[in-house]
């Protein structure tokens, strides 16, 4: 009998789970079950032993169609030891890198971004401005959070002007030095809200994490079997933080790839373009090499920066590369 077929005892089906995606690792998924209705006093103390046992459970979708990815709501249904996902809720929104060569989710249902960064390693001011942008796209806020303040030197004033250039904020931090501050700094700005934390390596997001979230709750998803053995710095994680918020954190990455966003969206998302409210003489301008460019005349009296002229054409480029392999040519 083929999984979908209908059982055969009689009994009636088993009633669907709900609950959210915590972590993904390949197509294995740990999800967070809603705790259950209040049960009548006498059943209580029975149920919330079975609910404090199966808080998180290993679960797969149910088909390789079903896109999962952490922060998802789903409907499980349970099928012997394994929690299949049968479905997944309409997201407020979903947050992606892409490239010519694939897409990589990173969460959904979010309220915002955090970028975390520092002077050393020195960061990569592209990667800030894309994560910026992505968060513009998808309609949530965002906020950049300058770890490792102690080593702040001139070249952080130049990263700061840029990313409120692109209406980011910043935070100040330092997450080794001075943990109180930094718990309250991070809890002002992200309490009540789901945010997504993105940052290259070696910046210190993982000690930032590891600061911010109860060691018990970082390691609890570590302590059983299966999926949850993976190390989590391999895999977005979701953490619940305060009373009403999460953190969501990622493995850090070198690339934050934009080629989903067109060169229409960019224009629209990028401050000091969208700024230049006088139109193009080709409605179809491309910003490049057309007569009567308004974006160009703007970049040759300075009110367009040059390396944000660059990073456009650089963006515009990606999005043709894509559409290219998407055509097979």
């Amino acid at each position: 009998m083929s999984a979908a077929a209908a059982p055969t005892s009689g009994a009636p089906p088993a009633p669907a789970l709900a609950g959210r995606v915590v972590a993904r690792f390949g197509r294995r998924c740990i999800v967070a079950l809603d705790p259950p209705a209040p049960a009548a006093p006498a059943a209580q103390a029975t149920h919330a032993t079975q609910a404090a046992g199966a808080l998180e459970v290993d679960a797969v979708p149910r088909g390789r169609r079903l896109d999962v990815v952490v922060g998802d709501r789903v409907h499980c249904s349970r099928e012997r030891e394994l929690h299949i996902i049968e479905s997944v809720a309409p997201r407020r929104n979903l947050l992606f890198r892409s490239d010519a060569h694939r897409t990589k989710p990173l969460a959904a249902n979010v309220d915002q971004i955090a970028i975390v960064f520092a002077m050393q390693p020195p960061p990569q001011k592209e990667f800030i401005w894309r994560a910026l942008l992505a968060a513009r796209s998808a309609g949530v806020g965002s906020i950049a959070i300058l770890n490792k303040t102690d080593l702040e030197s001139g070249t952080a004033l130049a990263i700061l002007a840029d990313i409120g250039a692109l209406g980011g904020r910043v935070l100040r931090v330092s997450a080794r030095t001075d943990p109180q501050g930094t718990r309250a700094v991070v809890a002002d700005e992200c309490s009540g809200r789901v945010t997504l934390l993105v940052g290259q390596s070696g910046m210190g997001k993982s000690t930032l994490i590891n600061l911010l979230v109860d060691a018990e709750t970082r390691t609890g998803a570590l302590s059983r079997g299966g999926t949850h053995g993976r190390q989590t710095t391999t895999a977005t994680r979701w953490y619940d933080y305060g009373s009403a918020g999460a953190l969501i954190d990622t493995p850090g990455f070198h690339e934050f790839g934009l080629a989903h966003l067109a060169a229409a969206e960019l224009v629209r998302w990028l401050p000091e373009f969208a700024a230049i409210t006088e139109p193009c003489r080709f409605a179809d301008c491309h910003h490049a090499e057309e007569p009567g460019c308004r974006i160009r005349e703007a970049l040759q009296r300075g009110a367009i920066a040059a390396d944000r002229y660059a990073f456009y054409r650089k963006l515009c480029a990606e999005e043709l590369e894509q559409r290219r392999a998407e055509r097979g040519f």
